[in-house]
């Protein structure tokens, strides 16, 4: 008796250990996760900004107007102005966004997603690609 006791007190930290290594596991895994996540979305938003051809600090509001016209709606983030375009429309006037986008996300419906163009001031903050809202 003595004995199963003196085993299951000294096994007993091995399954606590165990699980504390799985949680930690679980953790790191899950953090790797979203840095490729992140670093897909950001590879994906830097050549959907290459093919539009939008310089952030350089291009402006006006530029961004004259190459694509009004946007589709606007809003505000973080006190910097927003200027939301279906990315199907805007791929539909330009080849090369229409080939970028098929490369980078060739199991996405592009008319379920946005451009969105951050500004602050006059020029382009950041472009991100983001899902339309639902209705």
């Amino acid at each position: 008796m003595k004995k199963i006791v003196l085993i299951a007190l000294t096994s007993l930290p091995l399954f606590a250990h165990a699980g504390l290594l799985d949680a930690v596991t679980g953790a790191v895994s899950d953090s790797t996760k979203e840095m490729a996540l992140g670093a897909a979305d950001s590879y994906t938003n830097d050549g959907v900004q290459a093919a539009l051809g939008i310089k952030p600090g350089i291009s402006t509001k006006e530029t961004i107007k004259e190459k694509f016209g009004a946007p589709a709606s606007t809003g505000t983030e973080e006190k910097l102005e927003l200027w939301n375009y279906d990315l199907a429309a805007l791929s539909e006037s330009s080849p090369t966004l229409t080939q970028t986008t098929k490369a980078l996300l060739p199991d996405v419906d592009l008319d379920s997603k946005l451009v969105v163009i951050r500004f602050e001031g006059e020029t382009v903050k950041s472009l991100r690609l983001a899902d339309k809202p639902k209705a």
